[in-house]
């Protein structure tokens, strides 16, 4: 008897790990089939932003959306974000702050560049200086983009720090709540060889992981039916 209440109470737990399991990991679903019909319907709005809009709209209304700005390139901020990848050729995402004319601050990814030859050569960058610039570039709200990364176990996050925070924090500078992802400018020269692509519109595996919690449900329900028979067998063959 004690060990049919011991399994019991494993199945059980099991059975409510495997429903929290699946109910986390269909959420992550539902939150990023969102985010893909978000911008979906931002990318097509071709009217671009002013940096008045910035502010006044909500960030589900600016995200992925075009913005248009006039102000300067600081190339003393500048930073390089390792493992980005262009027709399978390795290289780094440049970023670069930009002030505009009211004096406001952005980070802005200026696009892939090539990798040197080994660890000792630098990549070769476009550079910028402080004159006046006109840009266009694309809204990246980083609370929106946030996901958490669905796994089989459906645990989130370790690092949940945004990626703006931790610019700053390295740059030791205060910047805009959004960064952006530059698509061209008013000097040729400036405009990304290859620009920062659109991120892939994919549901991903997380209906998935929700289904195969389910089956868990099923199987330790087997096993617990399984246990409890052949317990009621031996205990009729005793008699």
């Amino acid at each position: 008897m004690r060990r049919l209440v011991t399994i019991s109470a494993l199945a059980l737990l099991l059975i409510f790990g495997c429903v929290k399991g699946a109910i986390w990991q269909y959420e992550r679903y539902e939150i990023r089939h969102a985010n893909n019909n978000l911008i979906r319907n931002n990318v097509a709005i071709a009217t671009p932003l002013s940096e008045g809009d910035l502010k006044s709209r909500e960030p589900s209304e600016i995200a992925w959306r075009t913005v248009l700005l006039a102000g300067s390139f600081d190339p003393s901020k500048e930073f390089l974000l390792r493992n980005r990848y262009h027709e399978g050729k390795y290289g780094f995402g440049v970023v670069t702050l930009f002030t505009s004319q009211s004096g406001k601050r952005y980070w802005v990814d200026r696009g892939w560049v090539l990798a040197g030859k080994d660890a000792q050569t630098p990549p070769i960058i476009q550079r910028v200086d402080g004159k006046v610039i006109e840009i266009m570039a694309r809204v990246r709200v980083s609370d929106i983009e946030s996901q958490v990364q669905g796994s089989v176990f459906a645990l989130p996050r370790t690092d949940s720090t945004a990626k703006l925070v931790n610019w700053n924090s390295d740059q030791a500078i205060q910047t805009e709540r959004i960064y952006l992802d530059l698509i061209s400018t008013s000097n040729p020269s400036v405009n990304p060889k290859v620009a920062t692509a659109l991120p892939e519109l994919s549901d991903g595996p997380h209906l998935a992981y929700s289904l195969q919690w389910v089956l868990f449900i099923f199987l330790v329900a087997l096993a617990w039916y399984l246990v409890f028979r052949e317990d009621r067998r031996s205990q009729r063959l005793k008699l």
